[in-house]
């Protein structure tokens, strides 16, 4: 993204307030937001995808087995169309049950979509030892799955930025009423293996998910724009108001991060996020130093031990900086925790795809959803607390344990963090 383009658009984003035109577009539930969160919502809503949506109901899912037995029951019962955009599609037992639903169904007459990263599932099969060259994700086709490739190995396309813009986006549809969204893929490790925090989603929200899904389904092929409902079709403040944000070099700012520093300079009280990955952008670090100075409870909670363990000396690193600071750390116990969350002043939950790191914030295609909802995030929040239980506080003790060798190793790793 260029200068002068991030110029303009933060321009645009930092002038929006709550009488902008985004709060008076029809259906758009940004008053029903309380007055000093709609702020937010306002600036998000650049497009009509962004636009908050009320009378949504979801299930916020934390298990992958209740992931699984959800999506598969919904596949199962699909009348007509399901739409997948997901970063990594399994070579496993999990990835195999869903592929060999889609395949029946497409002989049921269903049309099957599914948008796939190329380069995300090659490269990740390095790492997980997932067999991807005996051509898995090639006989979608042959099993009457309408396949497009996202920025392949060797051919570019119209998605294609720079190497490190892959897909990380985890998009679910069924029959354009269902949409699933967050931080699992279709794999072994979302599935069953780890923890992992998910949405189900029914309600005009849907067609939001939709909208990013189409827009990348016609970006990279024939267009197909099948929207029965605008995503700002009539509704009221009922139920839960929902706001999708898509992230990534398709979007003309930094969604996430934006977000994420508006949440650290306005908290009243405090922000709790949950990310397997913490190397943030510079403006994020800033944004949390400055709040935690304040005094708002700035608190992260990462894994242990991930599960890229090479790169752990990389997400330590900042780590000393956030202690310096007063930003609280807490090493959560395994199972390994893929979940990408945080809450904010018992009344804004965050849900998605992004890590809280530069290659997520900067970078990669990726998708979140703000809940607008106290109970939500009074009862995400009680989970993050349970979750802290008998878990390690970062301090100055565990800085000065480090050795020579995880010094030299996180220095190392510093130099290629930008794509980590």
């Amino acid at each position: 993204m260029s200068f002068f383009k991030c110029l303009i658009v933060g321009i645009g984003i930092l002038s929006a307030s709550p009488d902008s035109s985004a709060v008076e577009s029809p259906g758009n539930t940004t008053p029903y937001i309380q007055p000093y969160y709609a702020r937010l919502a306002s600036r998000l809503a650049i497009k009509p995808a962004f636009t908050p949506t009320g009378g949504n109901e979801f299930e916020l899912i934390r298990i992958g087995s209740r992931f699984s037995e959800l999506l598969l029951q919904d596949l199962e019962e699909a009348k007509s169309l399901i739409e997948l955009e997901v970063f990594l599609f399994g070579n496993d037992k999990e990835g195999r049950k869903v592929r060999d639903i889609l395949a029946r169904k497409t002989t049921e007459g269903v049309q099957v979509r599914y948008i796939h990263d190329n380069f995300g599932n090659f490269f990740d099969s390095i790492f997980d030892g997932r067999p991807v060259f005996t051509g898995y994700y090639s006989e979608f086709r042959k099993l009457g799955i309408d396949m497009r490739a996202f920025s392949p190995l060797l051919l570019p396309d119209p998605t294609y930025t720079s190497p490190d813009a892959r897909n990380h986006r985890k998009i679910n549809l069924i029959d354009k009423r269902i949409g699933y969204t967050g931080g699992m893929n279709l794999t072994h490790g979302s599935m069953s293996g780890w923890n992992d925090t998910q949405l189900r989603i029914t309600g005009p929200a849907v067609q939001c998910l939709r909208k990013v899904f189409l827009e990348d389904w016609n970006r990279i092929g024939k267009p197909e724009n099948q929207l029965e409902h605008d995503c700002s079709e009539a509704c009221s403040g009922q139920g839960k108001i929902i706001q999708c944000i898509a992230d990534g070099p398709d979007q003309p700012a930094y969604m996430m991060e934006e977000a994420i520093v508006w949440l650290l300079e306005n908290a009243k009280e405090y922000v709790w996020f949950e990310t397997p990955y913490f190397l943030p952008s510079r403006p994020v670090m800033k944004a949390m130093e400055k709040a935690a100075r304040r005094g708002i409870d700035v608190r992260l909670i990462l894994p242990e031990v991930s599960d890229m363990t090479a790169l752990d000396p990389a997400y330590r690193a900042p780590v000393k900086d956030c202690i310096k600071h007063g930003i609280t750390v807490v090493y959560r116990k395994p199972p390994f925790n893929h979940s990408k969350t945080f809450v904010c002043d018992d009344y804004i939950t965050c849900v998605g795809s992004s890590n809280l790191d530069k290659l997520s914030l900067l970078s990669l295609y990726e998708l979140n959803v703000l809940i607008y909802d106290s109970p939500t995030a009074l009862e995400h929040k009680a989970y993050l607390s349970r979750e802290q239980e008998g878990a390690r506080v970062a301090d100055k003790a565990l800085i000065d344990s480090w050795d020579g060798s995880e010094r030299f190793k996180q220095a190392t790793l510093s130099i290629i963090g930008r794509w980590l």
